[in-house]
C-alpha cells in the first residue's frame, strides 16, 4: 500500500516518518479540544482535519521524498516545492462559502501567518482560493459545516468579533499542528511540556505560605488591618460569577497578594484554567514574579517578556513561552495586546490558552491613551465570549466604564472593594500641593533644603539639568534611561541603602518617571513635575510609602518655567491643572482621579485608536473580507529609538566579542539589553563616529568619554573629536 506522509525524519527511513492520516486525525482532535473551550469544537475539528490536505497530492509527496534523496513511484510527479496550505483552504471554501471562508484563512496561513483577503496579487487569500485545485489522494474530512457562530452577534462590533474569532481558531490549529508534529518527531522535547502543578495544588501552596505571613504580621498596625479588609473583599468577590471587575487599592494596600488570593479562589470556584498577570513595565514584572514564586514555587510561574532570559537548560520554560501552557503567566501589556492583533503563528499560537482564564491587568492606567480603544476591545471580547474573568487593578482607577461621554468604555464593571473612599482615607500618607513655576536652579535649591528627597521630572534632559545644578556630592543621584539597566539597578541599591531607617544617610535623587514603574523606594518628601494625576499619584506612592511618618508627608507638584515636553504630558497636565485647587492636599483621592480621567478621556476619545485599526480594518471585516496583515500593524509601542550597547564592563565586552561569530545571535542580544541604552535616531547620528557596528543594526560604544556611571550616555560628543574615523 502506498503511504502518504506529513513529515520526514532526516536520515531515517520512511517507515519511521509521520503518517499524514495520523497527523490529520491528531490535529483535528486537539484543535477541536482547544476550540471547545469557546464553543467552537466543530470549527476546530474541521480546521485540523483539512489543514494539510495539500500534502495528500502526488507532487507534494514527490517533493518530500526528493528532499530525502528517495526515488520511488512518486518521482515522476516532482514539480518543486508545492504550496500545500492553499489546498485545504480551497476545499473548505468551495464547500461552504460562510464557515469555509473563515476556516480558509486559518489553513492558508498555518505556516506563513493569517493572510489578508486582498492585500497583494500573490499572498492574498482571494488569489489563493482561485488557484487550480489539484487531485487529492487522501479523503477530505467533513463531519458537518457549522451554520452559526458560537457567540452572540453584536451588530456594532461584528467585524471585530469575526476577525477575533478567526484568530482564536487559528491559534487552536497552529498549536495543535506544532504539538502533534513535535510528539512524532521530537518525543524528548514533547515530554518536557505540561508538567506544571495544577491550580488546586497552587491554591494549597499559596494559603500555606500566605497564612504564615499573616500570622507574623502585627495587626495593631493600621496598614495591616487595612490589608486584611482588602483581602476580605477579594475573597468575597472570588465567589461571584465571571465577568469584569475593578480592584482599586492604594499603594501599600496589599494589592499584589490579595489579587493572587482572589484569582486562585475564583479559579477553584469557577474552574478557570490559568491566571495571567498583564503588567506595563518589566521592572514590575520581575518584582511580582519573584513574589509569586515565593508563594507558589519556582515551577509554577512563567515570565514572558523581552528581558526574561531562562537558563539554557530550562527547556520547559522556553517551550511554555510558545503557548502559555502554564498555570500562572506573567507578561507585559506589549506582549499581550500585540498578540491579539497579530497574524504570525509564533504570536498567535498561545491565544487559545487565554480562554477560560483569569486575567489581572495590573496598573491598567498605564495603557497609552492612543491605544486604549483596541485594548479595551480585547478585554471586552474576552470577557463577553471567551469565558475570561478580567480584573482591572490599580491605585488610580481610570474612568473606563461606558457612559454617554465615553462610548469606548467597558460595561458592567464591578468594583471589588466595598468602600474605596474609606480605604484611601485610612491609608492616606501624603499631602499634595501645587507650588507653581520653578526654574531648574530653583528646584535644585529647594532639594538642598532636604536631607532625603526625590524629584521626578518628565524628560531625560530635565533630570540632567537639575542634577548638574546641584553641588557635587555622594548624596546626590541621577536616574534616567540614559543609564543602562545594570547601572540603574546598582544606583537603586545604593539609594535604598542610604534611605534605610538603620542608616538614614543624606539622599537626593533626580529621576525621570522610570522610578514610578514599580520601584520600591520610600522618601519623606517628593517633588513632581506637573503631569497627569495618575503620574502624580505614582510619585506619591514613593513618599512615606511604609508609613514611617505618622503625619502625611509633602508631595510638591511644580511646573518648569520653560517646559518643552511632548503633547501627551501637556494634555495630561491640562486635565490635571483644573483639579489642583479644588483637590488641594488630596490629589490622589479616588474622586480626584476619576474626575481627571473623565476629563482626559473625554478630550482624547477621538485619538484612542491612533492607527485606525478598529475603524479601518476590524469593523469592515464583517463582510468576511478580513485584512489580517493590516490589522497586525497594531503595536502597543512603536519604538522610534535605537539601542546602543555600552561595552565598558567585562561581561558586556565578552558578549559583544562573541556576537560576531555566533550562529544564533538572539540569546546574546537579549543578554546585551542589560547593557543597552535606547536613543533617538537624531542622537544616534550625533555620536555615530564614536560607535562600532560588529553586526548590522547593532551599535556599540567602547569610549568612556561618552558614558558615565553617574549620568549615563552623553548624546552630544565633545566638539571636534571622534573616536573612530
Amino acid at each position: 500500500m502506498t503511504e502518504y506522509y506529513a513529515h520526514s525524519l532526516e536520515g531515517r527511513p520512511p517507515d519511521e516518518w509521520h503518517l499524514l492520516d495520523e497527523h490529520l486525525e491528531n490535529v483535528a482532535r486537539m484543535a477541536a479540544e482547544f476550540a471547545n473551550y469557546f464553543g467552537a469544537k466543530t470549527w476546530g475539528e474541521l480546521a485540523g482535519a483539512n489543514h494539510d490536505l495539500g500534502k495528500g497530492t502526488r507532487p507534494w509527496q514527490a517533493y518530500l521524498r526528493k528532499s530525502n534523496d528517495i526515488i520511488d513511484e512518486f518521482a515522476k510527479y516532482y514539480k518543486g516545492h508545492p504550496n500545500h496550505a492553499a489546498v485545504g483552504a480551497q476545499w473548505l471554501n468551495n464547500n461552504s462559502r460562510e464557515a469555509g471562508k473563515l476556516l480558509a484563512y486559518c489553513i492558508a496561513g498555518h505556516h506563513g501567518g493569517l493572510p489578508s483577503w486582498s492585500d497583494s496579487p500573490v499572498a492574498s487569500l482571494e488569489m489563493k482560493l482561485q488557484q487550480p485545485f489539484p487531485e487529492v489522494a487522501v479523503p477530505c474530512t467533513v463531519s458537518e459545516f457549522p451554520t452559526t457562530l458560537p457567540f452572540p452577534i453584536d451588530s456594532d462590533r461584528f467585524g471585530f468579533q469575526l476577525q477575533f474569532f478567526v484568530r482564536m481558531l487559528f491559534s487552536c490549529l497552529v498549536d495543535a499542528d506544532f504539538l502533534d508534529t513535535e510528539a512524532s518527531l521530537d518525543k524528548k522535547r514533547s515530554g518536557w511540556r505540561s508538567t506544571y502543578p495544577g491550580i488546586s495544588e497552587l491554591h494549597e501552596r499559596f494559603w500555606a505560605n500566605f497564612n504564615v505571613l499573616r500570622e507574623g504580621a502585627d495587626q495593631t498596625l493600621n496598614v495591616n488591618r487595612q490589608r486584611e479588609l482588602v483581602l476580605e473583599d477579594c475573597l468575597r468577590a472570588a465567589a461571584l460569577e465571571p465577568g469584569l471587575f475593578s480592584l482599586t487599592v492604594p499603594t501599600g494596600g496589599g494589592k499584589t497578594l490579595a489579587s493572587l488570593a482572589l484569582a486562585l479562589n475564583h479559579a477553584i470556584n469557577k474552574e478557570k484554567r490559568r491566571i495571567i498577570y498583564v503588567i506595563p513595565f518589566t521592572s514590575i514584572i520581575e518584582q511580582n514574579a519573584k513574589v509569586f514564586r515565593d508563594m507558589l514555587g519556582e515551577n509554577a510561574v512563567l515570565e514572558h517578556h523581552c528581558n526574561f532570559l531562562p537558563d539554557d537548560s530550562n527547556w520547559q520554560t522556553r517551550l511554555a513561552t510558545e503557548n502559555w501552557d502554564a498555570p500562572v503567566v506573567v507578561t507585559t501589556n506589549v506582549q499581550f495586546f500585540n498578540s491579539f492583533y497579530a497574524n504570525k503563528t509564533s504570536k498567535c499560537r498561545k491565544l487559545h490558552n487565554v480562554v477560560e482564564s483569569i486575567i489581572i491587568f495590573d496598573e491598567v492606567q498605564a495603557i497609552p491613551v492612543e491605544k486604549l480603544k483596541p485594548c479595551l476591545e480585547v478585554i471586552k471580547e474576552l470577557s463577553l465570549n471567551y469565558g475570561v474573568t478580567s480584573i482591572l487593578c490599580t491605585a488610580t482607577q481610570p474612568a473606563i466604564e461606558f457612559s454617554d461621554q465615553f462610548t469606548t468604555g467597558l460595561q458592567n464593571v464591578t468594583e471589588i472593594i466595598q468602600d474605596v473612599p474609606s480605604l484611601f482615607t485610612a491609608l492616606k500618607r501624603t499631602e499634595e500641593a501645587f507650588i507653581g513655576e520653578l526654574s531648574e536652579q530653583d528646584i535644585a535649591e529647594r532639594l538642598l533644603e532636604h536631607e532625603q528627597v526625590l524629584c521626578i521630572v518628565n524628560t531625560r534632559q530635565q533630570a540632567l539639568d537639575i542634577f548638574n545644578a546641584l553641588p557635587e556630592s555622594d548624596a546626590n543621584f541621577h536616574l534616567s534611561a540614559l543609564m543602562h539597566p545594570v547601572h540603574r539597578t546598582k544606583k537603586l541599591n545604593e539609594i535604598r541603602n542610604r534611605l534605610s531607617p538603620a542608616n538614614k544617610l543624606p539622599c537626593r535623587v533626580i529621576s525621570t518617571q522610570l522610578i514610578e514603574a514599580g520601584v520600591d523606594v520610600d522618601f519623606p518628601c517628593v517633588f513632581r513635575a506637573v503631569a497627569g494625576i495618575d503620574s502624580i499619584a505614582q510619585a506619591a506612592g514613593r513618599c512615606n510609602r511604609n508609613g514611617l511618618s505618622k503625619v502625611p508627608c509633602k508631595v510638591y507638584v511644580f511646573e518648569f518655567s520653560k517646559d518643552g515636553v511632548c503633547s501627551f504630558f501637556r494634555h495630561a497636565a491640562q486635565s490635571a491643572a483644573k483639579l489642583f485647587e479644588p483637590f488641594a492636599g488630596k490629589l490622589t483621592d479616588p474622586e480626584c482621579v476619576r474626575e481627571y480621567f473623565a476629563d482626559f478621556f473625554w478630550k482624547n476619545e477621538q485619538r484612542m485608536d491612533e492607527d485606525g485599526i478598529i475603524e479601518n480594518y476590524c469593523q469592515p471585516a464583517q463582510s468576511g473580507n478580513i485584512q489580517f496583515r493590516d490589522i497586525a500593524e497594531f503595536q502597543m509601542i512603536k519604538s522610534a529609538t535605537k539601542p546602543v550597547v555600552i561595552a565598558l564592563e567585562e561581561n558586556a565586552i565578552e558578549l559583544v566579542s562573541s556576537l560576531e561569530f555566533a550562529e544564533h545571535k538572539g540569546g546574546i542580544l537579549r543578554k546585551l539589553q542589560q547593557f543597552s541604552v535606547q536613543i533617538y535616531p537624531y542622537q544616534l547620528e550625533e555620536i555615530k563616529n564614536w560607535l562600532e557596528s560588529p553586526v548590522p543594526g547593532v551599535w556599540v560604544l567602547r569610549s568612556q568619554e561618552l558614558y558615565s556611571e553617574t549620568t549615563g550616555l552623553r548624546c552630544k560628543p565633545p566638539e571636534g573629536q571622534a573616536f573612530f574615523g
